[in-house]
C-alpha cells in the first residue's frame, strides 16, 4: 500500500470527533470524562503511528514520535479506569489499583523523554518502526495486563449487575473489546522485530465507536441485532458492490493498462461511503423535495399523521366518529366521505356520520354482500379494483359504490371483527388516491379501530362505576330508613294522642291550639325526613350547580340524627356565619357526607361525639371550602390507614370497601381533595377540600363558573393534630 499513513490518520480524527461528541454529551459525568482522556490519549497512539509512516526524514519522525508518546503511555490504564468508572462505585483496592496504575504511566512518560522506553526507529515497508529497551517490555506488560483486567472486569460486571441498560453496555463493550484489543496488540510488535503491518487502528476506532455509542445513547440496540444488521448490509453491499468493482478494475486495466492498488482501494472505499449515505441522504431529499414542490400535500398527509396517532387518546364514541369524518374530509379534500358502525346488537352497520352526497343505502344487514366482502377484506377496497374484477359478489359491491359515490372504502376492525366502515368519495381536485394515501387510510382506520374499542371500554366502565355507586347509595338508604323508621314511630304516638283525645276536648281552646300545633309541627318533620330519604333514594343525573356547603351539611345530619340517638352519641353541626357556596352536583356531595358521617357514627362509642362542620380558607387562592368530620371514635390502625380509599378495602365485618373510594372517586371528579388523620384510640379526622365560589358570586347563586377548579392531591396524614 502506498499511503500506510491513512488509516492511523482516519482512526485519530475518528476518535478525536468521538471524544468531542461524548464530552459535549456530559462534560460532568465521570464516565464521559474518563472516555474523554482514554480517547484523546488514543488520538496521540494514532497520531504516533502516522508520523512514523508518513515522515521521510529519520530524526524528525523519531523527534516528534517522542513527544507524541508521552500522551500514549496513559492510554492502557485509561482503559482499565474507563471499566472502573462503569461500575460508578470503585472500591478502595481500585483506587489503589489506579494510583499505582497511572504512576507507572508516568514513571514511562518521564523515561520516555530521556530515550529510556524506545531508542530509536528503523526502517520498515510501510514507514519506521520503534526500537524498544528493557522499559518498552514494562509498557508492553502494563497493556497486557491492562486490557486483560479491563476484560474480566466486563466480564464481571456482566454477569453479577441486574440493571438492564448496564448489562446492554458492558455486552457491547466486550464485543468490542474482543475484536480490537488482538487487533491492538499487532502494534507492539513491529518493535521486536516482527515484521507485521499493524491492525490495531482500526480495532481502536471501532471500540471506541462502539463505547461512545454505549454511552451517548440511551435507547440501545441489542448486540444481536447490530450483529444481525451488520451482516446484512455487508452482503447487501457484497453483492452490490462487488459486481461494479470488477467492472471498474477491469475499466480501468482496460483504460490503462494496469491496475492501481492505491486508485482501486480508494474507488473501492468511495463505493462504501456512497452505499452507506445513499439511503439517509435519499429519505431526506425525498421529504425536502416533498415539502418544497407539494407543500398542501405534505402538509395534509403530516396532518393525517399526526391525527392516526392522537386519535386513540379520544374515549367519546359520538366525538371519535365526527373528528374521524371532519379531519379526513379536510385533509384530503373529498367531495363526501360516510363513516359507518355496527350497531349495539351487532345485526346491522349504519351510518353515523355524512358529508357531502348522503349514500342511498344507510343502513347495512350483516348479510349484505358488501359487509362481507368487507369483513374479509385486511386493506383498503378501491372502486377501480371492483371494476377489474370477474367475481359476482364483488359486482355486487361496486354497485354499492356507484350508487353512493364512492371510490376507497376502508374497513374498521376490532377483535377481528368488522365494527364500521370509513367509505371516500372522490378528491375535489380529481387527484387519484396513491399509495401513500392508502397507507395513511389504513393507519388512521387501525388507529380508529383501537379508539373505538377503548370508547367502548370506557363507556362500560362508566356504567359499572354507576352501579357501584347507586349500590353504595341504597347500601347506606337501608341504613337510614331504619334509623328514621324509629324516628317516625314517636311523633306518630303523638298525633295517635291527639286524634283519640280530640273528640272528648274538642272545646278546649287552650287543647286545640297548643297540640294541634304540635302534631302539624310533627306532621311537617316526618314529611320532611321522608322527602330527604326519597331525594337520597333516586338515581342521580350529574349536575353541576351553586350548592349551599352550610345547608348540605344540615340536611345530612337530621338524616343520621336518629341513627346518632340510637347509638347513644352526640352529632352535632358546626356552621360560620357566612355562606359558603361551591360549584358541584348536590346529589353527589350529598352522598359523600352521608358516607362520612354514617363511618363516624358507626365508628364512635357510645357517649362519644361526631362533629361536623365546613369553613372558608381565604388565604389560599383560589380560596377553597374545607369539610371536617371529626369524630371520638377507635380510630384507624397506622398500617391501615393509607389503603382506606382503595376499592374493596374495608375494616368492618359486612362492608364493601367500595364507600370511601367512591367518596374519593367523586371529590376527585370535583376537582377537590380529600385527606384523613387519624390515631388509634384518639379518634378520626376526615377532611375534604372542595374549590369555593368567591363570595359575591356565591351569594348571587347565579353564576355557573368554578373558580380554579384544579385537582388537589390525596393525602394521608399520621397523627391527630390537637
Amino acid at each position: 500500500m502506498s499511503y500506510p499513513w491513512l488509516t492511523p490518520l482516519l482512526a485519530a480524527l475518528a476518535t478525536l470527533v468521538l471524544a468531542i461528541l461524548v464530552n459535549r454529551k456530559g462534560s460532568r459525568n465521570e464516565l464521559n470524562q474518563v472516555f474523554t482522556f482514554l480517547a484523546t490519549t488514543m488520538v496521540f497512539w494514532n497520531l504516533n503511528f502516522f508520523v512514523l509512516y508518513s515522515v521521510s526524514d529519520r530524526h524528525v519522525a523519531f523527534e516528534v514520535s517522542r513527544v507524541l508518546r508521552s500522551g500514549v503511555m496513559f492510554m492502557t490504564p485509561a482503559i482499565l479506569h474507563l471499566c472502573i468508572a462503569l461500575r460508578n462505585r470503585p472500591t478502595r483496592f481500585w483506587r489503589n489499583v489506579l494510583v499505582l496504575d497511572y504512576g507507572v504511566a508516568a514513571f514511562l512518560a518521564v523515561a520516555n523523554a530521556f530515550d529510556a522506553v524506545i531508542s530509536d526507529v528503523r526502517t520498515v515497508p510501510w514507514g519506521f518502526a520503534s526500537i524498544g529497551t528493557t522499559f518498552y517490555n514494562l509498557f508492553v506488560v502494563c497493556a497486557v495486563v491492562n486490557c486483560g483486567g479491563a476484560l474480566a472486569l466486563l466480564a464481571y460486571e456482566y454477569r453479577v449487575s441486574k440493571e438492564p441498560r448496564t448489562r446492554l453496555q458492558l455486552k457491547l463493550w466486550l464485543v468490542g473489546a474482543i475484536i480490537a484489543i488482538p487487533l491492538g496488540q499487532t502494534n507492539l510488535l513491529p518493535a521486536y522485530g516482527i515484521p507485521i503491518y499493524p491492525l490495531g487502528h482500526l480495532g481502536n476506532a471501532a471500540w471506541a465507536a462502539v463505547v461512545a455509542y454505549a454511552i451517548v445513547r440511551h435507547r440501545l440496540m441489542d448486540v444481536d441485532v447490530i450483529l444481525t444488521k451488520g451482516m446484512a448490509y455487508a452482503a447487501v453491499s457484497f453483492i452490490l458492490i462487488a459486481p461494479a468493482f470488477a467492472l471498474a478494475l477491469s475499466l480501468e486495466r482496460l483504460s490503462f493498462g494496469r491496475i492501481h492498488p492505491d486508485f482501486s482501494f480508494a474507488l473501492l472505499l468511495m463505493f462504501a461511503i456512497v452505499g452507506v449515505l445513499f439511503p439517509t441522504l435519499r429519505l431526506r431529499a425525498e421529504s425536502r423535495i416533498g415539502r418544497m414542490l407539494f407543500s398542501e400535500k405534505y402538509q395534509h398527509r403530516a396532518a393525517l399523521s399526526a391525527f392516526a396517532r392522537s386519535v386513540v387518546r379520544i374515549l367519546d364514541r359520538d366525538r371519535l366518529v365526527r373528528e374521524l369524518g371532519s379531519t379526513l374530509s379536510e385533509t384530503l379534500g373529498l367531495e363526501n366521505i360516510t363513516v359507518g358502525m355496527i350497531s349495539e346488537n351487532g345485526q346491522t352497520i349504519t351510518t353515523q356520520y355524512i358529508r357531502g352526497l348522503a349514500p342511498s343505502i344507510q343502513e347495512f344487514p350483516s348479510t349484505h354482500p358488501f359487509v362481507l366482502l368487507l369483513s374479509e377484506s385486511e386493506s383498503a377496497v378501491l372502486r377501480d379494483e371492483l371494476e377489474a374484477s370477474s367475481s359476482a359478489q364483488r359486482s355486487k359491491m361496486q354497485q354499492v359504490f356507484v350508487a353512493n359515490g364512492w371510490e376507497v372504502c376502508v374497513p374498521l376492525t376490532g377483535s377481528g371483527n368488522l365494527v364500521g366502515f370509513l367509505a371516500l368519495g372522490p378528491k375535489r381536485n380529481l387527484d387519484a388516491f396513491f399509495v401513500e394515501d392508502l397507507e395513511l387510510l389504513e393507519a388512521v382506520a387501525a388507529q380508529a379501530s383501537v379508539a373505538l374499542e377503548n370508547a367502548r371500554l370506557y363507556e362500560e366502565l362508566g356504567k359499572s362505576q354507576d352501579i357501584i355507586r347507586r349500590a353504595d347509595r341504597l347500601s347506606a338508604l337501608g341504613t337510614l330508613a331504619a334509623g328514621i323508621a324509629h324516628e317516625v314511630r314517636n311523633p306518630l304516638v303523638s298525633i295517635q294522642t291527639f286524634f283519640q283525645l280530640a273528640p272528648e276536648r274538642i272545646h278546649d281552646e287552650e287543647f286545640m291550639t297548643t297540640f294541634l300545633g304540635m302534631t302539624a309541627s310533627e306532621v311537617k318533620r316526618i314529611a320532611s325526613l321522608i322527602n330527604e330519604l326519597l331525594s337520597f333514594a333516586r338515581s342521580p343525573s350529574r349536575s353541576l350547580q351553586p350548592v349551599d356547603l352550610g345547608d348540605s351539611l344540615t340536611r345530612v345530619v337530621a338524616l343520621l340524627e336518629a341513627e346518632a340517638r340510637k347509638l347513644q352519641l352526640t352529632l352535632t353541626c358546626s356552621l360560620p356565619t357566612d355562606r359558603i357556596v361551591a360549584m358541584a352536583d348536590g346529589d353527589q356531595l350529598k352522598q359523600v357526607l352521608i358516607n362520612l358521617v354514617l363511618n363516624a357514627v358507626q365508628a364512635t362509642p357510645p357517649g362519644g361525639t361526631v362533629v361536623v362542620s365546613t369553613r372558608r380558607v381565604s388565604h389560599r387562592q383560589p380560596s377553597i371550602a374545607q369539610i371536617e368530620i371529626r369524630d371520638t371514635g377507635v380510630g384507624i390502625p397506622a398500617d391501615r390507614l393509607e389503603h382506606i380509599f382503595d376499592p374493596f378495602y374495608t375494616t368492618k365485618d359486612k362492608g364493601t370497601g367500595l364507600g370511601l373510594s367512591i367518596v374519593h372517586q367523586i371529590i376527585a371528579e370535583h376537582g377537590g381533595s380529600i385527606s384523613v388523620e387519624s390515631k388509634e384510640g384518639h379518634g378520626t379526622t376526615f377532611l375534604v377540600e372542595l374549590p369555593a365560589l368567591e363570595p359575591n358570586i356565591g351569594a348571587a347563586y347565579g353564576s355557573t363558573e368554578l373558580l380554579g377548579v384544579e385537582p388537589l392531591a390525596v393525602h394521608y396524614r399520621r397523627g391527630l393534630a390537637s
